[in-house]
C-alpha cells in the first residue's frame, strides 16, 4: 500500500468514526483530521520521486581549476 493510499484509509477511518460520536467539538476535529489526511494523500500523489530529479550542474562535482602562472617582468636596478 502506497503512502497516499494509507493517508486515504486514515481519512476514511476519521469519517467512519463520526457516526459513533455525538460531541460536536470531537466531530469537527475528526473532519479536520480527515481533510488533512486527504491533503497529504494529494501531495503524495503529486510528489516527484527523488531519483527522477536530475542534479543541477553546480551540484555535480567539478574538475579542480587549473592555475596559470604569469611571468612577471624583472625590475631594472639602476643606482
Amino acid at each position: 500500500m502506497s503512502r497516499a493510499e494509507e493517508y486515504r484509509r486514515l481519512a476514511q477511518q476519521c469519517l467512519e468514526t463520526l457516526r459513533t460520536i455525538s460531541n460536536q467539538e470531537a466531530r469537527a476535529t475528526l473532519v479536520q483530521m480527515a481533510q488533512v489526511w486527504l491533503r497529504l494523500a494529494e501531495e503524495q500523489d503529486a510528489a516527484i520521486p527523488l531519483g527522477a530529479i536530475e542534479q543541477p550542474q553546480s551540484a555535480q562535482p567539478s574538475q579542480p581549476a587549473q592555475q596559470q602562472q604569469q611571468v612577471q617582468p624583472k625590475e631594472d636596478k639602476k643606482e
